[in-house]
Order: structure tokens, then C-alpha cells, then sequence
């Protein structure tokens, strides 16, 4: 469990620590929930994609960073500087990377239902790319930059109709998808976009889904574009790009077993070898694997009870709104007492404080019975959880605290009371 959920710089040592740091100093520092990220174990990930794709695909590559996972300028600003670049899926996350010091040219803009508004946004900005999703898209593309007489590079975001084993909310490359085109449509709008004068068509883009633990999926899926591309070259038009997409998995529990990011890096390039060749830009857009276990959240226990011969129930202090995922989709987590309490191990359910019989964060957890004000953790709650925080109830947005080097900063404010009437009249 160590190795796989941990963040890197968490450990024991008369307590719990994150980089030297005690959790229970944080908690009681900054206040609870409290988001916690580990600065050394962002740079690991981010250079493990690197790495990988340096050692194995033998041309150019680009590894963006899903900006919907974790949308906090400091941890952009992190990834940027380690050379990645980043995939935005709304204005909002464009404004969000720009305002950390991005390069527009290394934002790649992908959406079902991007807004005309949004869409003269990432022109006006000259962004890397906008990843077409659909035939309304490009003919407000075309009226955008007929309009403003500007060129602005796309791919095509392609159906590539597979199936992977994942919850069906995240699974995106099968055939019945809000996402992309069937590969007909693909060659129909690329036929048009080549009349274009100032829309210039790059290459290709497929997203399978997320939390991808069988790489097989991938090289499928490199196979798909393989074709695809080969069609393409025949045809005269010129491939410079192709995505793969992102979705790979990390573990949540101990009985997870993800991939390595470097085993995608070589069955990719291999299956490419095999192929094509490496004759094009290749595009991958990791975001849970960079800053999931980066992530913890810190829990103060603030009631138990014990219905007899039915359940036992102890409750935190935040809940689905700042992790709407168990609630969502049945999300399962790993967790962590921190506790003087040395009664045996008996097993309760982590419940929420929110008004929802379904806030529920960890079902049949085993621990010691925690006293009243204790904290707990749980672990890989970097991705996603502080994006998809909702205000339900009213709650407070949580801080979040950045460790580096042994010293803990905070990068994100925890919201007060009058933060929840921002914007009401």
C-alpha cells in the first residue's frame, strides 16, 4: 500500500508525517477538510511521462497536462515548468492556465459543447490547438476565424468504438459517446476543413475513457489511428499529430494494481513501430496518474455512533462536497485513523455530514474506534476532488496546502462565510 497509495514523502515516524511534516500539525494549523499535496511526488509523475515517452517514441511528443483534474495555478505552474503542456476543456480552465503563465501555444483546447465564446476566447489567444468534436463546432470555427481573418491549428476528435473495463460514467471510445465522430464522419469534415483558409488541420484525437488499468486498450487503440493515418497519407492529406488521450489508472485501494506510465510508453511506441512508424508528433493528456497520489485530504472526526446488530457509523467534518465521488459513481477509497486510542480494531462506515443518506466515503472500514476530534486521511484525492467540489449545504470550500522541501504553503484559500454569497444580489 505504500508504494501504490501513499504519496512518496508520506511515512511514519512517531507519527504520521508528509515530508517531515506532522499531519496533525497541518490539521490543526490550517483547519479541516484540508487538501494536501506533495510538490516531489507531482514531479515524479510528470517526469516518469517524460522520461518514458523520451526513452521509447523516437520523435517528437507531448505530454498535456488535464487541467480539469486538479485546477490550481500552483500546481500549473509546477507542471510547466517541469515542460509539459495542457489540456483545457472549457474557457474557464483556459482563463485558469493563462493566468498561471502557460504559453498558449502549449494549450490544447478539446469539449463536446465548447461556446462560441469560448471558441473566439482560444482564437484570440492563439492556442496550440482546438480539438474538434463535432461538424456544429467547425462551422463556428470557420465563422470565428473568417471572421477575425486569423488561422487557428485543429485535430479531430475521433469515436475509435472500444470498449474498456471501467464505470460506465467515465468510458468514453465506445461507439454511443457524447464525444467525437465516427471515423466517416472523421474523413468527410477533414475533406472540408482542407478547403479551409484559415483552419489548418494537425492530425488526430481519441479518448478512451479514465482510471485505465488494461494497456492493451492503448495499443488498440494505436492500431485504430494506425489505419486511420495510413487512409489518410493515401489520400494526400499530411499527419503531424495524434492523441492517445489520457485515463490511465491509479490505485485507490490496496487491491489496485495500475500500470506503470513507462509500460504505456513502450507498448504504445511499439505498436506505432509496428505500424506506422514514428512519423508524427505523438500526444498523450494524462490527469489523475500526475496528481491523484500527490493528493491526501485531512478529516476531523466529529461524532460515532453504534446502531446495535445493524451498523456503526462515524462521522467527518466534510463529505460529498469536497469528494462527490463515492456518491457519484461508488467510488472506493483508502483511509487512515490518526488516533490515541488503543481499543481493538473494529469495522464502521466514514460517513459525510451532508443532508444525503448517499454521503457515504468509505463503506466496512477497519480501524480503531476513533474518539471524538481525532483526524483521518484519506488518500489519492488529488485528481478531481477539489474540482468537482460542489457548495451543497453551504460548506466551506477547503484550503489547500502544498509541501516542499519540509515546509508547507498554502496555495489555495479556504473559503469564509461570505465567499458563499459571491455573486448574489
Amino acid at each position: 500500500m505504500q508504494n501504490k497509495i501513499y504519496p512518496e514523502t508520506f511515512y511514519f515516524q512517531d507519527e504520521w508525517k508528509i515530508d517531515g511534516i506532522s499531519i496533525k500539525n497541518l490539521a490543526e494549523k490550517y483547519g479541516t477538510p484540508l487538501y494536501v499535496i506533495d510538490k516531489k511526488t507531482l514531479i515524479t509523475q510528470a517526469q516518469k511521462y517524460i522520461n518514458s515517452w523520451k526513452k521509447y517514441y523516437k520523435n517528437k511528443f507531448k505530454v498535456l497536462f488535464a487541467i480539469k483534474a486538479l485546477p490550481i495555478l500552483e500546481v500549473i505552474r509546477i507542471f510547466h515548468k517541469e515542460g509539459l503542456g495542457f489540456l483545457v476543456s472549457t474557457g474557464g480552465e483556459l482563463f485558469i492556465a493563462r493566468s498561471a503563465g502557460v504559453d498558449s501555444h502549449k494549450v490544447y483546447f478539446h469539449g463536446n459543447a465548447k461556446s462560441i465564446h469560448e471558441l473566439e476566447y482560444a482564437i484570440k489567444e492563439n492556442i496550440g490547438a482546438i480539438i474538434i468534436d463535432n461538424f456544429d463546432e467547425y462551422e463556428k470555427i470557420k465563422f470565428l476565424t473568417d471572421k477575425h481573418s486569423t488561422s487557428i491549428n485543429v485535430l479531430i476528435r475521433l469515436i475509435p468504438n472500444i470498449e474498456v473495463s471501467t464505470h460506465k460514467s467515465i468510458r468514453t471510445g465506445q461507439i454511443d459517446t457524447k464525444f467525437g465522430l465516427p471515423i466517416n464522419q472523421v474523413y468527410e469534415l477533414i475533406e472540408r476543413i482542407k478547403k479551409e483558409k484559415y483552419i489548418d488541420f494537425k492530425g488526430l484525437h481519441a479518448h478512451i475513457g479514465s482510471q485505465i488499468f488494461d494497456i492493451s486498450v492503448y495499443t488498440k487503440l494505436a492500431e485504430v489511428l494506425s489505419e486511420i493515418y495510413n487512409n489518410l497519407k493515401s489520400a494526400n492529406t499530411n499527419i503531424e499529430e495524434m492523441s492517445i488521450g489520457g485515463g490511465l489508472g491509479i490505485a485507490y485501494t490496496k487491491d489496485d494494481n495500475p500500470p506503470e506510465i513507462e509500460d504505456l510508453a513502450y507498448q504504445v511506441s511499439q505498436k506505432f513501430e509496428e505500424t506506422i512508424g514514428h512519423h508524427f508528433t505523438l500526444i498523450c493528456e494524462p490527469g489523475r496518474s500526475l496528481v491523484g497520489r500527490a493528493g491526501i485530504t485531512i478529516y476531523k472526526i466529529e461524532s460515532r455512533k453504534e446502531i446495535p446488530g445493524i451498523r456503526k457509523y462515524v462521522s467527518v467534518d466534510g463529505g460529498m462536497s469536497d469528494n462527490i465521488r463515492p456518491s457519484l459513481y461508488g467510488a472506493k477509497y483508502s483511509a487512515l485513523l490518526i488516533t490515541s486510542n488503543e481499543s481493538t480494531n473494529t469495522i464502521y462506515t466514514i460517513a459525510g455530514k451532508h443532508c444525503e443518506s448517499g454521503d457515504i466515503l468509505i463503506r466496512d472500514f477497519e480501524d480503531k474506534w476513533p474518539n471524538y476530534g481525532d483526524y483521518l486521511i484519506t488518500f489519492s484525492t488529488g485528481a478531481y476532488n477539489f474540482s468537482m467540489f460542489t457548495w451543497y449545504n453551504a460548506t466551506l470550500r477547503p484550503g489547500v496546502v502544498l509541501i516542499e522541501n519540509g515546509k508547507d504553503i498554502l496555495i489555495v484559500k479556504r473559503d469564509t462565510y461570505e465567499d458563499l454569497l459571491r455573486g448574489q444580489i
